[in-house]
């Protein structure tokens, strides 16, 4: 007897629900995250956001009225803050590349112990240029490293396209771009303080100082880490161009992105695929973020 006729749904079935009921939740998100909503949660809150059990203090420029709506509602890379809970720490050190408004690293130091190290890598200029401020109140207990650097397949500068917000800003291939000249970073402009963006485009790439994670490893003397990374597809660089550089790492928490390395397109699969050729195994999945590990089961 077949699932249909035993009363339950069918490939097909579940299939076709799923779109409606897709659309239905990034609705409702897009609505429960509007400036509007984000405006009265930061009045209503006095900018003080607790998400995840981690209160975090959102008066600086760099958070829209979207990224405060989306802390209070637990929106907010929501797969990757769950796995870090699970899967990283409690002692070591750990590395994370994109630390970006410092949310999830201020997560990342809530699962470590005292004594404990935490290097913060994020290559996006203004958000770099706070993240120390914005991760002090939660890293106490630790000690806290903050670079701004690219991670790439090479070290020295390389083009970074500043989006109309953060999650759009992202490397470009660095086989179609001639080496860039390091520039002035930009500064923080009304249209950020006003919330329209996290950070406003500026009317192109920007040139900002690259490494490759080896380079960063060594600099900092790291043999054993766990590691998390959200940085848009240059986890191609590491894990395609380089595997060796993670023969320290033991967990690790990805969020794969479809990208172009060396001039070839790669999916979030192949990228997985490497990783898992190098011994981790997935200890979960959800969508594009995944936790690995080279423990044994």
């Amino acid at each position: 007897m077949t699932a249909a006729r035993r009363g339950r749904p069918s490939d097909a079935d579940r299939s076709h629900r799923a779109g409606p009921l897709l659309r239905a939740k990034i609705l409702a998100a897009g609505l429960l995250t509007s400036p509007a909503v984000g405006a009265v949660v930061g009045a209503a809150t006095r900018n003080r956001i607790r998400s995840h059990g981690v209160r975090f203090d959102v008066t600086d420029a760099v958070f829209t009225p979207r990224q405060r709506a989306a802390l209070f509602w637990r929106l907010y890379e929501t797969a990757e803050i769950g796995m870090i809970h699970r899967y990283v720490g409690p002692a070591g050190t750990v590395v994370e590349l994109g630390a970006s408004l410092g949310i999830t690293g201020a997560h990342i130091a809530s699962r470590l112990a005292p004594g404990s190290r935490l290097v913060c890598v994020e290559a996006h200029p203004e958000l770099a240029a706070g993240l120390r401020r914005r991760l002090e109140p939660h890293t106490a207990h630790l000690t806290l490293d903050v670079a701004a650097l690219a991670i790439t397949d090479r070290p020295g500068p390389v083009l970074f396209d500043l989006g109309a917000t953060t999650l759009g800003s992202r490397l470009r291939d660095p086989t179609t771009a001639a080496a860039p000249t390091i520039t002035a970073a930009p500064t923080i402009t009304a249209h950020a303080a006003a919330g329209i963006s996290a950070v406003p485009a500026v009317g192109g790439p920007v040139a900002v100082p690259g490494t490759t994670l080896r380079h960063l490893l060594a600099e900092r003397r790291i043999d054993a880490f766990d590691l998390v990374s959200d940085i848009e597809g240059a986890e191609a660089s590491f894990l395609l161009g380089d595997p060796g550089a993670l023969d320290g790492c033991r967990r690790a928490v990805l969020e794969l992105h479809d990208t172009v390395f060396a001039g070839r397109r790669v999916t979030a699969d192949d990228l997985l695929a490497a990783a898992r050729r190098l011994d981790f195994r997935i200890l979960r999945r959800r969508g594009a973020v995944v936790a690995l590990t080279r423990d044994p089961a």
